[in-house]
């Protein structure tokens, strides 16, 4: 296979190289943060220019912004924002000439359960991850026809550094999965041409439940993981000034 691939971290992306090229892929290592327009586009570019094609897009990029929203930022719904939505947004626009002049082609967008399900505590990383769900379903009607492929995958809890980033205590304390399920399901909607999976599978339950019966949802999250009154007191003291 051939690979373009990026990180911010150039130590990381190095020894993801490395596991790459030792089962036999062709790599493409580019350091560089995908907020950055310029920095998006030019992963397509390089593509076209070692390769001379690009047949497959996945769009796995993403920051976490564990954080009441008391305490967000301007600058931390901007970057969350850019990442996490504008970035696949960009590669998008950028892929699909190519693909086009192909004649085929596919995109694969990892969204999360929050992009169906906001957890607490999330409300900037969920609303980054709605947007990429309804962009990927928006785009694969957008694309009917085209003989581009258009597939968004809701990810549950991946045991991932993105634990290790959380800025506040962080709710769920059960079972996390190994990346390898993502990978998997990237190839499932490749292969056999899925429009949406969701992994673990056991997420669906509770996306259906909060579909049919939203008001018991929100009770029972709000119990699930209450905001301290405390907090709530300590923002109105901030507030007042």
């Amino acid at each position: 296979a051939w690979l373009v691939i990026s990180a911010r971290r150039a130590e990381r992306l190095q020894q993801v190289t490395r596991e790459c090229e030792a089962l036999g892929g062709e790599v493409e290592a580019m350091v560089g943060d995908l907020a950055e327009r310029a920095f998006a586009e030019s992963m397509v570019a390089r593509s076209l220019e070692r390769f001379g094609r690009l047949d497959v897009l996945v769009n796995n990029a993403g920051v976490p912004k564990h954080k009441q929203f008391y305490d967000v930022t301007p600058e931390d719904v901007d970057y969350t924002m850019r990442v996490n939505f504008m970035a696949p947004a960009y590669l998008t626009l950028a892929a699909i000439p190519p693909m086009l002049r192909e004649g085929a082609g596919y995109i694969v967008n990892i969204s999360s359960g929050a992009g169906r399900i906001p957890p607490p505590r999330e409300a900037v990383y969920a609303a980054s991850k709605f947007a990429l769900t309804g962009f990927s379903e928006g785009l694969a009607l957008d694309l009917a026809g085209s003989n581009i492929h258009v597939a968004v995958i809701h990810v549950g809890p991946i045991e991932t550094e993105i634990w290790d980033k959380a800025e506040s205590p962080v709710a769920y304390a059960g079972r996390k999965y190994p990346p390898s399920i993502i990978s998997q399901a990237v190839f499932k909607c490749i292969e056999k041409r899925r429009h949406e999976l969701t992994v673990p599978r056991w997420l669906w339950p509770a996306f259906l439940f909060k579909l049919l019966v939203p008001r018991a949802f929100r009770w029972g999250a709000a119990r699930w993981d209450p905001v301290p009154q405390a907090v709530v007191e300590h923002a109105r003291k901030r507030a007042v000034g």
